[in-house]
C-alpha cells in the first residue's frame, strides 16, 4: 500500500455509555440473515427505562429528496425487513421513525409508524405501509410555536395536514409538507416485554438502502441504545487490543511451527474531564446510581454498552461498539485548588452470545 496522506487519521471521538440495568443493545450480527453478511440485532429486556434502541441512517440520494408530503402520499414503497425472536405468543412493537426538517429553520418533526410483531424465530418479514390503513404519530419542534405532538395514532394519509395544524405559524413561513427527510431509524422503545429483533434493508420511496458494514449506497449507518455521552476528556479515548499467544513447538524444529491464540482483550481508556455522578458511576464497576446518590458496597459488577463514534480517514462515520463491557481498575479523583477533577476510567469488553465482542465499522458514505 502506497503512502497516502488522506489515510492519516486525526480528530476526537465521542464516547457514550448505556448503563445497567437497561441491558438494551444494538449490535452487528451474523445470527439471522436475509441479504448480505450482516443484519442489525436490537435487544431490549423486560426491565429498565423506555428509550430508543435503534439503527439509524442518514437520508441520502433519492431519500434526501423526500418530503413530509411524499411520505403522506405513499406513492412508492416505504418499509423495512425484520426478523422476530422473543417469548412465543407475545405481541410487541417495532417503530420506523422518520425525521423531517425545515430547510429554512431549526424546526423538525419525528413521524413514527409502528407494527404489532408476533413473536417467532427465523421468520423474516417485509413490513410495508399503506397510507390509508397504517397509522403513525409524531412529535417535533417549531421555531415559531415551540414543541408540538400528537401521540394518538392516525392513518398516514393526512399526517402532513395534521402536523400543520399543530404548528400553524410555521406553516406560514415554510409549509410543513415541504420539510425534508434527513434520517431514518428502526427502533425498539418499550420495555414491558423482553424482545429481540433483527432488521435489514430499509426501503424509502421504492429505493432499498442495505444495512451492511461499509455499505456503499447507505449513508451514516449508526447503532445506538439508551445512553449518555461521557463528555469532555483530558487526553481523548484510547482503544487497546491485547492478544495472548502460545507457541506450538516440536523437537524437530528450532522455531515454533505455529501459534495458538489463547486470550483476547479490548480496553477503552479515558480521563473524563466532566466529574458528574453519571461519569463516576460509569467508572466504578461496583457502584449503584440512584437519583442523586451513588452507593458502593453492594458487590455488583454492572454491565453496559459502550459506543465510540468518530470519523474515518475518508471523513465518514466510524463506530467502535462494545455491546457488553464492565469498568475495571482503580478510580482516583483528586479534589484540589488548582486543576480539574479528572475521572479515570477503563472499560473491558465482554463476549456476548453468538456475536462479536467488539465491532469497528466504517461507513463508505
Amino acid at each position: 500500500m502506497a503512502k497516502t496522506i488522506s489515510n492519516v487519521l486525526v480528530g476526537v471521538a465521542a464516547l457514550e455509555a448505556g448503563h445497567s440495568p437497561s441491558g438494551a443493545k444494538a449490535e452487528w450480527s451474523e445470527e439471522r440473515l436475509i441479504t448480505g453478511s450482516h443484519a442489525i440485532k436490537l435487544s431490549k429486556p423486560a426491565t429498565g427505562n423506555y428509550g430508543s434502541t435503534h439503527v439509524q441512517i442518514t437520508a441520502s440520494g433519492n431519500a434526501a429528496a423526500q418530503t413530509l408530503a411524499d411520505f403522506d402520499a405513499q406513492a412508492l414503497l416505504w418499509g423495512y425487513s425484520h426478523c422476530r425472536s422473543v417469548t412465543p405468543g407475545v405481541a410487541w412493537w417495532i417503530g420506523m421513525e422518520l425525521r423531517f426538517e425545515d430547510p429554512n429553520s431549526n424546526s423538525w418533526v419525528d413521524v413514527t409508524t409502528t407494527a404489532p410483531v408476533i413473536a417467532g424465530t427465523d421468520v423474516w418479514a417485509v413490513r410495508t405501509f399503506a397510507g390509508a390503513v397504517d397509522t403513525c404519530y409524531y412529535g417535533g419542534w417549531s421555531e415559531l410555536d415551540g414543541s408540538f405532538s400528537n401521540w394518538v395514532p392516525q392513518v398516514i394519509t393526512g399526517v402532513a395536514a395534521d402536523v400543520a395544524l399543530k404548528a400553524p405559524n410555521q406553516t406560514l413561513v415554510t409549509a410543513v409538507a415541504t420539510w425534508v427527510l434527513t434520517r431514518v431509524r428502526l427502533e425498539l422503545w418499550e420495555t414491558a416485554t423482553e424482545r429481540q429483533c433483527y432488521v435489514d434493508d430499509i426501503v424509502i420511496d421504492g429505493v432499498t438502502y442495505t444495512l451492511e458494514p461499509g455499505a456503499a449506497a447507505t449513508a451514516g449507518i449508526r447503532l445506538g441504545a439508551p445512553s449518555t455521552e461521557l463528555g469532555y476528556t483530558e487526553d481523548g479515548v484510547t482503544m487497546e487490543y491485547t492478544a495472548d499467544e502460545t507457541d506450538i513447538e516440536v523437537d524437530e524444529e528450532t522455531f515454533p511451527i505455529d501459534r495458538a491464540l489463547t486470550k483476547e482483550t479490548v480496553a477503552l481508556t479515558a480521563n473524563l474531564a466532566e466529574a458528574s455522578l453519571y461519569n463516576l458511576d460509569a467508572a466504578m464497576a461496583g457502584s449503584l446510581l440512584s437519583g442523586g446518590i451513588i452507593k458502593l458496597g453492594a458487590g455488583t459488577n454492572k454491565k453496559m454498552e459502550l459506543i465510540l463514534t468518530g470519523t474515518n480517514p475518508a471523513g465518514y462515520l466510524r463506530q467502535i461498539i462494545l455491546p457488553s463491557c464492565t469498568a475495571t481498575g482503580t478510580v482516583g479523583t483528586p479534589y484540589q485548588k488548582s486543576g480539574k477533577t479528572i475521572v479515570p476510567v477503563t472499560f473491558q469488553a465482554l463476549k456476548t452470545a453468538n456475536n462479536p465482542a467488539v465491532t469497528i465499522v466504517d461507513n463508505a458514505l
